[in-house]
């Protein structure tokens, strides 16, 4: 579901830069982005490295780091990505089982 038009949940923020901030805040641990995105939402204090994980391929191994929201801005992103109680009764409606 779509969030609502009249609470944006990244103001001002690139479609990239909002599938990036949408991937984290959902749990992805290494979301596709590009370099420039990350170093923007790096430097707005939108996400932080918190580790990395060891990958090995044919030339060895290879680290691939890993970031999450800091807790006030994922508070903030849950907020504004949260469905009012009208759209969640409506999804709930529309993805209601048959019988």
């Amino acid at each position: 579901m779509p969030p609502s038009p009249s609470r944006p949940p990244h103001p001002g923020r690139t479609p990239a830069e909002r599938r990036a901030l949408d991937a984290i805040g959902c749990g992805e641990a290494l979301p596709v982005m590009h370099p420039k995105v990350r170093q923007n939402l790096i430097a707005a204090g939108l996400i932080e490295q918190t580790g990395a994980v060891v990958r090995r391929d044919a030339l060895g191994p290879y680290e691939v780091p890993q970031y999450e929201m800091p807790i006030p801005v994922h508070m903030q992103w849950c907020s504004a990505v949260a469905a009012t109680d009208e759209e969640m009764a409506e999804f709930e409606a529309a993805n209601a089982p048959t019988a």
